[in-house]
């Protein structure tokens, strides 16, 4: 990669003729002098360097670490040894001349001076921003606003006039910045033109939550937020006008008006809907009469958003019973009998120290949670000896009545008597660390529709490889060889019961994934580690499918030729391709007040002389590693702009799709970290405010108050009355 070289290899040494220049200089001075100078200056960043013309535009200091020096074009932080030579070697490297190029409009703060108006606006705005994101109480606010007052009273006169109690700090959440980012969702998702909608459906208190998500595509790849948050009883459709609607119930036909009426008082074209995603209830997608059904008379391309997450998980519980032990009843009751005694824990803990093992907490297994069972399966079996000395010490007095407890421990006695109930334990580890992978893979927030036959089609191949070759971990064969000499019968039982398992589990899966396996395939041409990547017959099936207006097919084929001709070459470059897109999307992310989405983090603000192990990890690593293929395309989109308006329209619906519900999952768990039992006097409005802010927004608190200096009328907003106006509501 030469272009990083010049700037990554930069020489940490003096050169020879430059040492012996130096050196006679050094004899003239006195020895007292020269040793200070040469303490106090070699390889030490000096502020006098940013008043330099030369480097004043992209030069700055690093905290912590004097002999560092940081480009904020680049964003690369490089040694500075040399003193000003490695920062003029900086200067001249090839990317950093490139990243000059964008960086000017990517500068959002000019060299203006701002009133004090303006200045305690973003202070005050920026105080609240910080707050919702990391759900701070408003009286807690209002006490640290006091605070800052007292203390820098003598010294600011800006911190003198700062104001943000709870009152204010409420409208400003409310009125201002929630209202601001949910905007710049639906103007990108106007110009993105396809989009999908999520929701699901939890109760806090007497309370049932709907949060309602959008998916879609942008020129960085794909982008999730939230719309708007409402309740059974009140309905909020925020985007500047704030309704309520009386709606009690939960049935299809409700779910379906809200829907409707979201789209249409944020006047979003119901024919540019592509998918409706969801859990797999019901209520969701029943052949006859479901939320699906009714948008798909109305829409006949509608694609169908299962929550292949919940597949998954589902399956496991689905094939669970066809093993001889219930495992996930033997896992909630083992952790159930030591959570709730103390006198247990420490008795088992001398069982610890007996074996010379650490003692290491249960974990908890819920039912309902996809990702919890295999974690609990394997701390059981780090623990398993302790554990199984301890159960069949415990001694079970037979005057006793027979009660729940003298029942559970008669189960754990015959469960730990022989390896009958460790073989399968070791059978579960190694079959779902393959089901784990993939669940994390659909949960990841970049994870499409595009993704999902690469996913789900590379799991049950493993899986299905696993049944020929009957291999079901090493740990677990040797158990069933050791069973085999006792007792063939029961190992015979157990083997067939391992197999019964994975056949149901890809029953299950296949039974949601074959009705649109060939759609899913089709997909698979957008997906850069796919085999059939840009492929034209899929491309061309798929432009038929899904009957976009106003597609020519002809210059379709045109566009495809030359993103083809163009993704050959990036590959061929000397520059890795995931560098390049890495360089496009944080020349489009830094400061970018049009594209404030969630979930574009990307970790383009990396040290010159890290060793990049993604890149330099094995001979077998793949050039294309770690490439997202939205942002891929985003990037191939984009090199040219304007160039392939009919391959973006078809890019921008294929990757609008989802695959799993998770985005919408973790809604409720940032609610419940908002909504908690300390901040329960907080109303819906409130809550939907600040869900909208954290999750529609990804600017970091400490740039906050920057960007906010260049939105003059979001700090008009905070500095008038203007936040306290109540927006009138509207029953419908």
């Amino acid at each position: 990669m030469d272009d990083k070289s010049d700037d990554s290899c930069i020489s940490m040494t003096v050169s020879v003729e430059e040492q012996e220049s130096i050196q006679p200089t050094r004899s003239i001075r006195s020895t007292t002098v020269s040793n200070s100078k040469k303490r106090e200056k070699k390889g030490v960043f000096k502020k006098d360097w940013t008043l330099d013309k030369e480097f004043s535009s992209w030069l700055q200091a690093v905290k912590n670490d004097c002999k560092q020096a940081r480009c904020k074009a680049c964003l690369r932080t490089f040694s500075i040894r040399e003193g000003k030579s490695a920062l003029r070697k900086h200067m001249n490297s090839e990317i950093h001349k490139t990243h000059m190029k964008t960086f000017g409009n990517n500068i959002l703060i000019t060299h203006t001076s701002f009133g004090e108006v303006q200045t305690v606006s973003a202070m005050e705005g920026t105080f609240v921003y910080h707050g919702v994101k990391h759900g701070h109480s408003y009286i807690s606010q209002q006490c640290t606003t006091n605070l800052i007052k007292d203390l820098f009273a003598s010294c600011s006169n800006t911190a003198k006039n700062l104001a943000c109690a709870r009152t204010k700090s409420r409208a400003v959440a409310c009125n201002v910045l929630a209202p601001y980012f949910t905007s710049k969702l639906i103007d990108e998702i106007i110009q993105s033109r396809f989009y999908s909608i999520s929701f699901d459906a939890s109760n806090k208190g007497n309370i049932k939550t709907y949060p309602f998500a959008v998916q879609y595509f942008t020129d960085i790849g794909v982008k999730r937020g939230k719309e708007i948050f409402h309740n059974s009883k009140l309905i909020f459709f925020h985007i500047g006008i704030l309704q309520f609607v009386d709606d009690p119930h939960e049935s299809a036909n409700d779910i379906y008006n809200n829907i409707i009426k979201v789209m249409e008082n944020y006047q979003l074209n119901i024919r540019n809907l592509t998918s409706i995603g969801a859990d797999n209830a019901n209520v969701n997608f029943g052949e006859h009469h479901s939320v699906f059904k009714l948008f798909k008379d109305l829409c006949p391309c509608l694609v169908k958003g299962n929550c292949f997450a919940h597949v998954l998980h589902n399956g496991v519980k689905h094939a669970h019973d066809d093993l001889l032990i219930d495992v996930e009843s033997i896992l909630c009751k083992i952790y159930s009998f030591f959570s709730n005694s103390a006198k247990r824990v420490e008795e088992l803990k001398s069982y610890y120290d007996f074996v010379q093992v650490e003692c290491r907490v249960l974990l908890e297994h819920i039912t309902i949670r996809w990702l919890s069972l295999l974690p609990s399966i394997q701390r059981l079996i780090e623990n398993y000896d302790p554990i199984k000395n301890d159960f069949l010490n415990q001694q079970i007095s037979s005057r006793t009545k027979p009660n729940r407890t003298t029942e559970n421990l008669l189960l754990f006695k015959s469960f730990f008597e022989d390896d009958f109930g460790l073989c399968i334990l070791l059978f579960l580890e190694n079959m779902l660390a393959d089901v784990q992978r993939a669940e994390l893979k659909l949960q990841r927030v970049s994870t499409t529709a595009v993704d999902l036959f690469g996913i789900i089609t590379n799991l049950i191949k493993k899986l299905e490889q696993r049944l020929n070759d009957k291999y079901f971990g090493n740990k677990t064969q040797l158990i069933l060889n050791h069973l085999k000499q006792f007792d063939e019968e029961r190992s015979k039982q157990l083997l067939e019961s391992f197999q019964s398992f994975i056949e149901s589990f890809i029953e299950y899966i296949n039974s949601y994934f074959d009705n649109d396996r060939e759609f899913f395939r089709r997909l698979s041409a957008f997906d850069c580690e796919s085999n059939d990547f840009l492929k034209w017959d899929y491309l061309i099936d798929l432009s038929n499918l899904l009957q976009i207006d106003g597609l020519d097919r002809d210059e379709l084929y045109n566009e495809y030729c030359e993103i083809k001709f163009m993704y050959d070459a990036m590959k061929n470059k000397n520059v890795k391709l995931n560098e390049q897109i890495k360089l496009y999307i944080s020349s489009k992310n830094v400061y970018n007040s049009k594209s404030i989405s969630n979930n574009d983090r990307i970790p383009c603000d990396v040290n010159d002389d890290d060793t990049d192990v993604t890149l330099n990890n094995s001979a077998s690593t793949k050039a294309n590693e770690c490439i997202r293929c939205d942002q891929l395309w985003s990037y191939l989109l984009n090199i040219k702009p304007n160039s392939a308006p009919n391959m973006k329209l078809v890019v921008a619906y294929v990757f609008s799709i989802p695959c799993s519900n998770s985005y919408v999952e973790s809604i409720f768990s940032q609610m419940n970290h908002l909504w908690s039992n300390y901040r329960n006097r907080m109303d819906i409005q409130l809550i939907e405010a600040e869900l909208q802010i954290r999750m529609n927004s990804d600017i970091h608190c400490s740039h906050f108050y920057d960007f906010l200096l260049t939105q003059d009328k979001l700090l008009t907003k905070i500095a008038t009355n203007e936040k306290f106006v109540r927006k009138k509501r509207v029953d419908k």
